[in-house]
């Protein structure tokens, strides 16, 4: 027997898809130590999340939207602090 087909998926629907996805991926890429994977994916869910919050009418959605974006920004934010700087230009600290 197969399974009853799924009904298409709207451009939004699809974006939220992805943003969460990414959001999954990025956790998992910061508990095995690839920071600037990491990083790199909560930025490019935070822009997705706030381009959905742009067009968003539902103050409930734009809320959540807009504070999930935040809550991304804040992640990376707090990664590119922890990462270990390996510039080669630093001065050395005796």
């Amino acid at each position: 027997m197969q399974a009853a087909p799924k009904p298409p998926m709207t451009r939004s629907q699809k974006l939220r898809w992805y943003s969460s996805q990414l959001i999954s991926d990025a956790e998992a890429d910061e508990k095995v130590g690839s920071y600037e994977t990491a990083v790199s994916r909560y930025l490019q869910a935070a822009d997705i999340l706030l381009l959905l919050a742009k067009v968003e009418e539902n103050y409930t959605a734009w809320k959540y939207y807009a504070d999930t974006a935040s809550h991304c920004q804040q992640k990376a934010r707090r990664l590119i602090a922890l990462a270990p700087k390996n510039d080669p230009q630093a001065p050395a600290v005796p």
